[in-house]
């Protein structure tokens, strides 16, 4: 397929340190001038969320919402375009409810995909030291053994579906799930193929990427050939400087019209961030604080 006729979607995962949801906060703010808000989606299987419409300092005023002059709040899951890129990003500002994440993606987000026929979705994900169905799995098995400049934090990993229906038929034989006998979860390589140079090179199926997959591949969507998983280590606190790193691989997020842009250089951050999150540097002695 011609790259004139991709469609990407980017999906931030709840998750460590909420860093999905501020690197789209980055994304957005920062190209503000490039995107437009679409539509809030439904947020029955999310927790409940209303607040003051963002938008950066820079800006001085909400320009993402300008083609929606109605708009007063924003809410839950919300959908923006940059048609310059040809990118949709969706917004998640709140937690899926427990035990609905099934009916969220099949209800929720398979419809999106449908209604704009997207070819290329970006999953982003992040993870830390507490997040055991990864990190116990990753201390007791080396799978990056003999690799040499692995990076430290960044991970990606594609799952090509242009035999999607294949894939469909023969979704148990390929999954070649290992049990890992110190966290007695189930783990699979086949799903995702990851660089070289990843971190990861595996997924649990505890995992949500795991559920997006398997509902994506069941789901026989005609348009869609590839899935992006997109993964950050972060630490707890304040993570925007996580966000801004993860927000420079924006290149390997999307899959734009015009290949040569699609570096973010002038972060733009939301008036949300306002005394929450900063870009400071980390104080090194005493006498310059102990907040960052």
């Amino acid at each position: 397929m011609s790259a004139n006729f991709k469609r990407t979607l980017i999906l931030p995962l709840i998750s460590t340190g909420n860093v999905p949801q501020l690197t789209t906060d980055l994304i957005l703010h920062s190209l503000s001038n490039e995107f437009r808000f679409v539509k809030s989606l439904d947020s029955t299987y999310v927790h409940p969320f209303v607040g003051a419409l963002d938008y950066s300092l820079h800006d001085g005023k909400p320009i993402l919402y300008e083609s929606d002059p109605n708009k007063r709040f924003s809410s839950a899951l919300e959908l923006f375009y940059n048609e310059s890129k040809n990118v949709y990003v969706i917004q998640q500002r709140t937690p899926i409810i427990q035990g609905y994440i099934n009916n969220f993606i099949k209800e929720i987000i398979i419809p999106v995909i449908k209604e704009f026929q997207i070819t290329d979705v970006t999953i982003l994900d992040s993870y830390g030291a507490l997040d055991e169905s990864i990190i116990s799995h990753k201390f007791n098995n080396n799978t990056n053994m003999g690799i040499t400049n692995v990076d430290p934090f960044y991970s990606v990993g594609i799952c090509n579906l242009e035999g999607i229906g294949s894939l469909s038929d023969e979704f148990d034989s390929i999954l070649n799930l290992k049990t890992d006998p110190n966290t007695a979860m189930h783990y699979t390589n086949s799903l995702l193929e990851f660089s070289k140079k990843s971190l990861l090179q595996e997924i649990s199926t505890d995992q949500q990427i795991f559920k997006i997959i398997f509902h994506l591949i069941n789901s026989q969507l005609g348009s869609l050939t590839k899935v992006k998983y997109c993964s950050f280590f972060v630490h707890e606190g304040d993570n925007s400087l996580d966000a801004k790193l993860f927000t420079s691989h924006f290149n390997d997020f999307v899959n734009p019209i015009d290949s040569t842009i699609v570096e973010i250089k002038d972060f733009k951050t939301p008036i949300s961030w306002k005394g929450v999150y900063g870009f400071n540097e980390v104080p090194t002695t005493l006498e310059e604080g102990i907040y960052i």
